[in-house]
């Protein structure tokens, strides 16, 4: 009971209710009313629009035309200052990897049950090119990126088979679940023994006749930033 209530007053309420706020705007893309936060968190709707308003100014959270709120630009440039050493590993690794086989590279980092992208790398000798948006957010089980993650994770119940597929050969492999007319491939990247993010290239259709070159490259790129990344 004594360590119970110490560590209650350790807790900034302020700060931990920012903190709440942050993580409700996180649970959707289209974002929430100052009055469905304030709902959530429990507290006066005065009391959250003060909170807001803070975070807004440092652009952890943004206002849309509508007035509901949605992360902001500020939350990925603390995801990119923690994923920094990653980012760093990974950036020459994919520059070369893109310019050797002439196709976008991607890194994505796991964020709870989303994949988040971290870097995209275009070849700027290609006729078509595709790019994906730094901090842009996907399921983990949508689309190869995060397929792979899952696949160097524990099975668990109800995952897709594309999960379990991606697991037994190394690398998952999808079509137009992201942008029509192009496919993902992507191998696990491990810390220790879980997967917290994965590397990957995307191709157009007409190139999938490449795919198992091309799955090597990408299973090579993952083995040597898991092991650079440590």
């Amino acid at each position: 009971m004594a360590e119970s209530r110490k560590a209650s007053s350790e807790i900034a309420q302020t700060l931990d209710r920012g903190l709440q706020v942050l993580e409700f705007l996180g649970t959707s893309a289209e974002g929430f009313t100052a009055t469905e936060v304030a709902q959530h968190v429990g507290v006066h709707r005065s009391i959250v629009a003060r909170l807001l308003g803070t975070l807004a100014h440092r652009n952890f959270v943004a206002r849309l035309s509508d007035g509901r709120y949605v992360i902001g630009s500020g939350i990925f440039t603390l995801a990119r200052m923690v994923s920094k050493d990653l980012i760093s590993l990974a950036t020459p690794m994919l520059r070369d990897a893109t310019q050797r086989v002439v196709a976008t590279s991607v890194l994505h980092v796991a964020d709870g049950d989303e994949a988040v992208t971290m870097l995209s790398i275009e070849p700027p000798a290609a006729n078509f090119r595709v790019g994906m948006r730094v901090g842009a957010r996907v399921p983990l089980s949508l689309a190869a990126n995060g397929i792979a993650i899952l696949a160097g994770r524990e099975p668990v119940p109800g995952e897709r088979p594309e999960v379990d597929e991606a697991r037994r050969r190394g690398f998952a492999m999808t079509t137009g679940e992201i942008v029509p007319g192009y496919t993902g491939i992507a191998a696990p990247v491990y810390t220790g023994d879980r997967a917290t993010a994965s590397v990957g290239l995307v191709i157009p259709e007409a190139r999938i006749g490449e795919a198992s070159d091309l799955a090597d490259e990408v299973m090579t790129l993952a083995r040597a930033l898991s092991l650079a990344s440590g």
